[in-house]
């Protein structure tokens, strides 16, 4: 059986940031030999400074991480320079394993994620429940998401998100295994056979206005919206956005495109987002999924009141989820990853209303009256199901509960 842990602080050293994580895990006990460790930083800790760190207190430690803009843990949420989160996770090797590439961009998220899911199958072939990480700002996450299907099956969950910065889309960080990285890809599996999984995603902004077509496209790179470059267009229906202002635009004018009526009662909306980046000084928008000619995009605008109701569903549902799946109707948690739009913290709510989602997503499952390990963080994306299906999100609360 699989044993979770988690901790969250918030210490400017790094050191002195594991040794406190420990110390709350552990509660003056040694941790486990062997054990996978799951990082989530934000950038003012070094990846490859906490990686160290654990590996010399823990002994055969593995270390997987990445880079945020901010985290959640059992103790909550936080977005200064200096939070760092972590999760320990140790059991047989037949219920859990890892793997890892860099080199991985948007070019190539097809054929580095056949190598990533072929190196995973490889090492854990009862995979069930997949963690998916993936740079940030160079990516194509559907393209990844279909090489992980065509290797696993459509059935395995995936759930995660993308790497992100302190709000400013320059670099993201990931940590594989003996080093930091800016293109680092890598994804966790589980066997064990006693654990299930739901998984649930919702944002709560509203699409407006008439949309935008997209009449030329590369790939994942819109190149022109209704026959004249997308960012000027994108950014005169905004009010002459500037790339010095992307922030601003991607709070007000988040891309929005149209979701199949079968997956929008699940979803709580009609649409599924996307955020949409300048692609330097080109006039294009790079999205991290891929785009077709004739894709239709909306604006989107955040809706207080929906965002809060429709988490209060989204939890409901998780818990019909896992009670409908339980044989006695007493499943306990096991371990909670939630996965946040990077836009969800700071630039979205403030301290007292994040706390509050925090709590009532925390409130939700807790185990015996108290928080089960719970591993958070905002990023430039999520990785998450959707009527069945794994889909690549954005501007979403992203959860994954796992339990027995």
């Amino acid at each position: 059986m699989l044993n979770f842990r988690s901790a969250s602080v918030r210490i400017a050293d790094s050191v002195r940031a594991v040794d406190e994580c420990i110390e709350i895990m552990y509660e003056g006990s040694s941790p486990q030999e062997n054990s996978l460790w799951i990082v989530n930083a934000v950038v003012g800790h070094k990846l490859d400074k906490v990686a160290s760190a654990i590996r010399a207190r823990v002994r055969g430690a593995y270390v997987l991480g990445s880079s945020c803009g901010g985290i959640v843990g059992r103790e909550g949420a936080g977005e200064s320079m200096t939070h760092i989160a972590v999760m320990a996770i140790d059991g047989p090797q037949d219920e859990i394993s890892w793997f890892s590439e860099d080199g991985f961009h948007a070019g190539n998220a097809y054929q580095k994620g056949l190598e990533l899911a072929k190196g995973l199958r490889g090492k854990l072939p009862g995979t069930r429940i997949i963690y998916l990480l993936s740079p940030g700002l160079d990516s194509c996450n559907d393209d990844l998401l279909k090489a992980m299907h065509e290797v696993f099956g459509k059935d395995v969950v995936i759930f995660g998100g993308a790497s992100s910065d302190n709000y400013k889309g320059v670099v993201t960080s990931q940590y594989i295994g003996d080093k930091a990285c800016a293109d680092g890809v890598w994804a966790v599996g589980f066997a064990d056979a006693d654990l299930k999984a739901a998984a649930r995603a919702t944002h709560g902004f509203n699409a407006y206005g008439d949309p935008m077509t997209v009449t030329k496209a590369d790939h994942n790179i819109i190149l022109e919206f209704d026959g004249q470059p997308a960012w000027l267009t994108y950014s005169r229906r905004l009010g002459e956005i500037s790339e010095g202002e992307v922030t601003t635009a991607l709070v007000s004018g988040g891309l929005a495109i149209a979701l199949e009526p079968a997956l929008a009662d699940e979803y709580g909306n009609k649409h599924i987002l996307r955020m949409g980046l300048p692609q330097g000084d080109t006039g294009a928008i790079r999205l991290s999924v891929s785009v077709r000619e004739g894709d239709k995009f909306y604006f989107s605008t955040r809706d207080e009141d929906l965002i809060f109701s429709e988490q209060k569903k989204t939890l409901e549902a998780l818990k019909n989820d896992i009670a409908a799946n339980s044989k006695d109707g007493a499943a306990r948690p096991a371990a909670v990853f939630q996965t946040d739009c990077l836009l969800r913290g700071r630039t979205l709510f403030d301290k007292v209303m994040k706390d509050e989602i925090t709590a009532m997503m925390q409130n939700a499952f807790l185990n015996g009256g108290e928080t089960p390990p719970w591993l958070g963080m905002y990023g430039f994306g999520e990785f998450c199901p959707l009527g069945g299906v794994n889909l690549f999100h954005t501007y979403t609360t992203s959860l994954l509960v796992l339990y027995r």
